[in-house]
């Protein structure tokens, strides 16, 4: 069975000028997030429910605009799609699909 090298082999055949311009753009739009584990589902949703349930701040990091962005407050409410996090400076709508990780922020109670 022949093994394929993958992109390597067609490196050869590609101009330097196309090899820059698909480094930029590897690098603008970084690879979709990865999914999570039903244990890490779980998780997540423990630390989300134990967060609202209690009113404690809470660190997300959540996939926007094709990087990971951390978001700490007070979750407010959650619905099916989407839960509403007060920070210190605005009120933020954020889709539960796009939430990587969730933890409580001890850093606050510090």
């Amino acid at each position: 069975m022949i093994q394929d090298r993958g992109h390597i082999k067609w490196a050869s055949m590609m101009l330097p000028e196309h090899l820059e311009l698909l480094r930029e753009y590897k690098q603008e739009h970084p690879e979709q997030p990865r999914e999570l584990t039903e244990w890490e589902l779980e998780e997540l949703q423990k630390a989300i429910d134990q967060a609202f349930n209690q009113q404690l701040h809470i660190k997300l990091e959540v996939w926007e605009d094709y990087k990971i962005t951390q978001w700490t407050g007070i979750i407010k409410s959650i619905n099916t799609n989407e839960l509403i996090l007060e920070t210190l400076l605005i009120t933020k709508r954020i889709p539960i699909q796009s939430i990587q990780s969730a933890q409580l922020d001890a850093d606050y109670y510090d």
